[in-house]
């Protein structure tokens, strides 16, 4: 993703080598056994939490390494955050870097340590076959041309055959109350919604139901939450370009202002919700939270994120009164983006800046973070108290109130307490894909272990899958060709220089301005002239210059992935 704030920051990124402090060896110092403290940020879109890990994922840090890690905040507005300590030419000891754009410019800042410097103090990274093709990507294609590993990407590995990010989600009991009408395309969601509202027009707490409810807080160059419709046809609107679309089924690139893109179909699509009546009138001004809260409440009928719904799952889908809960309801037309092999990682990364003050603890900090062992433990809580291996020697959750109430702090105090997801809430994705088949023959994560696919499902999901005639959503997708394989190649396109980057920006804030308008036209024909105003604009401000580059760089990703995958 772009930030505007990259374009306020590049022109000066050139004169902070000269204030990145102390060479890694002036500043080295031994941890042996003694306390080390290590402050990290960790650049998310989401609020964070800040301050001094604490739980059992920490105790866990503190007991193999003694060390406490301080969290600094960032959220969604990392990207200035970032700013401030480029400027001041002091960062955190490490670094989490969300996008090759952000990474880029703190490398151009001369601002990482270059970790094959320290290849035997890293072995959990250079002597993992897991990790050979991300390091190997990483020094030949995103280190400045240096050669060095400055930043060491994550989620490296498989993708899983259940896991789809962008599905869409209906309210399942109203959904049912309208007769389960088929739906074909997007469009035919507007009808569901508008029967599914009459149904139930409030909640029971007397607010207002929505058809559809969205947020700007994500918006970065397009309105973000508007163009991830894309996925659900198998378009990514992101990785490549926020400005392009990046078909994975004829594997071409466009413009996001195309007159036959997608991007226009989905302002209209939600122009018509709110000619209905059916969008929630805050989508133009709401946060996130906003949103989730609005989900968990019942006031939202159509998700977009196969994890977007708040709390309304937990309370509702075993309701022996009507199971209800937002379930996963695609149109027939529908191609659901999957994500690629990651064999060379996703665009997030973890580094060490060279003004830290404790190089020791912080290489051991990395190598640990690293070891698959310690992802095991982080995803799935320690063996005999959230899992073991039944008699049949696989792997199973023995307690499932901890995991499936990983928001509450239920954990043990032995190991240091706190909730389930404290192992890898704070630290966001860890070395290894989830998928990942580890040395017992099964996944990472407890999420694909077969005891955990073939747990009794809930009510709602019972009635779904009946639905569909499958056991699970994926199978479902497969057996109705409905899915859109993707490639690494999406990882795989260069940040703009600085002066593409400025004009990105600058289209960047048109496409915005004029979207939320569109959506909100009062009719038809202004729709398409404020359509026509934005495109006209983005032309002049050098839309032909920005998919020129993409289009060309995009072709050349297609031609290096083969050595990937």
């Amino acid at each position: 993703m772009k930030k505007g704030i990259i374009a306020a920051v590049c022109c000066m990124v050139l004169l902070l080598g000269a204030c990145s402090g102390k060479t890694a060896e002036e500043d080295s110092s031994t941890a042996g056994n003694e306390e080390a403290a290590l402050s990290i940020l960790v650049m998310r879109t989401e609020e964070t939490k800040e301050g001094i890990w604490q739980g059992w994922g920490a105790k866990k840090l503190y007991d193999d390494l003694q060390i406490k890690l301080n969290f600094f905040p960032t959220g969604v507005k990392s990207g200035t955050t970032l700013s401030h300590y480029l400027i001041a030419g002091q960062l955190p000891d490490i670094m989490g870097l969300k996008g090759t754009d952000y990474a880029q410019l703190v490398m151009d800042a001369d601002m990482l340590l270059p970790l094959d410097e320290y290849e035997d103090r890293l072995p959990n990274i250079f002597q993992n076959e897991a990790y050979a093709d991300a390091v190997r990507y990483s020094r030949d294609h995103t280190s400045g041309g240096t050669g060095h590993l400055f930043i060491m990407p994550v989620a490296i590995g498989p993708a899983d055959f259940h896991s789809f990010n962008w599905v869409p989600l209906l309210q399942w009991d109203a959904y049912k109350q309208a007769g389960m009408p088929e739906i074909n395309t997007l469009e035919d969601y507007l009808d569901v919604a508008e029967q599914m509202t009459a149904i139930k027009p409030v909640t029971e707490k007397g607010e207002k139901v929505y058809g559809f409810s969205l947020f700007n807080e994500w918006d970065i160059v397009s309105a973000l939450e508007i163009s991830t419709l894309s996925y659900m046809y198998g378009i990514d609107s992101n990785f490549v370009s926020p400005l392009m679309e990046t078909s994975m089924i004829t594997r071409e690139t466009k413009s996001l202002l195309a007159e036959d893109s997608f991007y226009k179909r989905a302002l209209r699509f939600y122009f018509e919700a709110n000619q209905r009546g059916l969008l929630d009138p805050d989508s133009m001004s709401q946060k996130y939270q906003d949103v989730e809260d609005k989900f968990s409440s019942g006031q939202v009928m159509f998700s977009w994120f196969s994890w977007l719904y708040g709390s309304y799952n937990s309370e509702n889908q075993n309701n022996p009164d009507g199971a209800d809960g937002m379930a996963s309801v695609a149109a027939k037309d529908m191609k659901l983006f999957k994500a690629p092999e990651q064999t060379i990682g996703r665009q997030w990364y973890f580094s060490i800046s060279k003004n830290c003050k404790d190089i020791d603890a912080a290489l051991e900090f990395l190598n640990w973070l690293y070891d698959p062992a310690v992802q095991q433990y982080l995803t799935n809580g320690p063996q005999g108290i959230t899992w073991d291996y039944n008699e049949k020697k696989e792997p199973e959750i023995i307690n499932w109130e901890l995991v499936d109430d990983s928001d509450k702090p239920l954990m043990p105090e032995s190991i240091g307490g706190g909730a389930f997801k404290d192992g890898v809430e704070f630290l966001g994705t860890l070395g290894m894909e989830a998928a990942t088949v580890m040395e017992d023959g099964y996944s990472l994560s407890y999420r694909y272990w077969p005891s955990t696919l073939e747990r009794d499902p809930s009510l709602m999901k019972q009635e779904v899958m009946e639905m569909l005639g499958c056991d699970t959503l994926a199978e479902y997708l497969y057996k109705n060709h409905m899915v859109a394989e993707s490639t690494q190649a999406i990882n795989m396109v260069p940040t703009a220089d600085h002066e593409l980057e400025l004009i990105i920006n600058d289209i960047g804030e048109v496409v915005k301005k004029y979207s939320w308008k569109m959506v909100y036209a009062k009719e038809e024909a202004e729709f398409e002239r404020m359509w026509d105003e934005m495109t006209d604009q983005a032309e002049e401000l050098g839309i032909d210059q920005v998919t020129e580059y993409y289009t060309r760089e995009w072709e050349k990703a297609l031609r290096l992935v083969e050595e990937y995958e």
